[in-house]
């Protein structure tokens, strides 16, 4: 078990007055000065503090075309989106200074990287509409809006080579930048909405992997998770209709049998899981990431982590990590490899830490 960081935006915002959701870059604002710099590394020692153990850091939704509708150049860009994994290492380092029981080594920076509809006007997390190519349309205020292809085939493929190349562009500049690139321990594919961008982050990553490898170097730890608003996947199965379920979400994660253009075997993430979601969904979609971990992997073999980090619940001031606590106590022991456990927007420090205390006095193991 890893206890991981709550909601990095909300927490910045509701916490330390710094507004920035009004901005294309929301979380990555904060890393653009050194004001807001100071405040970014409070927000990453306030859920250390906390108890948690892996820090995601503020680049959800740090890619080249938000930061070219706030006017950055290039360069530019890429500063920024160094900075903000190295601001989540400057914490860690402030925090065992602070706690020299606390190793470094235990304190895991994962590179939050978000949905390609976390950079459109308006945000597609959710919803999952995103234009052409990467989708079939761009969001309509007026129109009938959908995200998904139906029977047109090759426009599908087309989204899901322009999604591939879209996660590749921004996971090669950080490859690139290598002093970052030897910050980060694992990197976070967030919010996914739709099933094609699952297959395009895979084949994103085995582009990217392939490249590391002809410089003596390694892909970091991955893992994906998807979003379920309302406890529902956003797209709808085409043509029997309804919402295509979690297990069939999971299976597309994991399945061994999936092939890139090129005809290579697609990367498998190192861990799969829930987030951006609230916590009273959890229980049916887990039952259904088991299920199809069960079925694609099978039950003797080694299943990938499993990562939760659903939303907080406002308000609620022991209900969230009471809540996490009786979905853990379920899952554990299933099978999964681990579990990084966490929030998501509107998880506060204060439920990362109910939450760390309440897994303390159930003694479950810290990995």
């Amino acid at each position: 078990m890893n206890l991981a960081d709550g909601g990095l935006g909300s927490t910045l915002e509701d916490c330390l007055d710094l507004k920035i959701s009004h901005t294309p870059l929301w979380s990555t604002r904060a890393a653009t000065d050194d004001e807001k710099s100071a405040k970014l590394v409070e927000a990453h020692l306030l859920f250390l503090r906390a108890g948690a153990r892996t820090l995601l850091t503020s680049t959800y939704q740090a890619a080249f075309n938000t930061f070219e509708r706030e006017g950055y150049s290039r360069a530019e860009a890429l500063k920024i989106m160094s900075k903000a994994v190295t601001i989540a290492a400057q914490a860690r380092s402030q925090f065992h200074a602070e706690n020299a029981n606390v190793q470094p080594h235990q304190i895991r920076i994962a590179l939050s990287l978000g949905t390609f509809g976390s950079t459109v006007v308006p945000m597609q997390d959710f919803g999952g509409v995103f234009p052409p190519p990467y989708g079939p349309k761009a969001y309509s205020d007026t129109e009938e809006n959908t995200n998904t292809f139906g029977n047109d085939t090759e426009g599908e493929e087309k989204s899901i080579q322009a999604l591939a190349n879209f996660h590749a562009e921004r996971l090669i500049a950080y490859t690139e930048m290598s002093d970052t690139w030897d910050l980060i321990d694992c990197v976070a594919f967030e919010t996914i909405p739709v099933a094609r961008e699952i297959t395009a982050i895979r084949r994103a990553v085995t582009v990217v992997t392939a490249l590391l490898q002809e410089k003596g170097m390694r892909m970091k730890p991955w893992w994906i998770t998807a979003v379920f608003p309302e406890g529902q996947y956003p797209e709808p199965r085409f043509p029997e209709g309804g919402r295509i379920s979690a297990n069939e979400v999971a299976a597309l994660m994991i399945q061994d049998e999936a092939v890139d253009g090129q005809g290579r075997p697609l990367a498998t993430p190192s861990g799969i899981g829930v987030n951006c979601t609230a916590v009273k969904y959890l229980q049916e979609l887990l039952d259904q990431f088991k299920q199809a971990c069960g079925q694609t992997i099978g039950e003797g073999n080694e299943w990938p982590w499993l990562i939760i980090k659903p939303n907080g619940a406002s308000g609620v001031r022991d209900g969230w990590a009471d809540s996490m606590m009786m979905l853990l106590e379920k899952v554990q022991g299933q099978g999964w490899r681990g579990m990084v456990v966490g929030g998501c927007c509107k998880a506060g420090p204060d439920d990362v830490g109910r939450l760390a205390s309440n897994l303390h006095s159930a003694n479950f193991a810290s990995t």
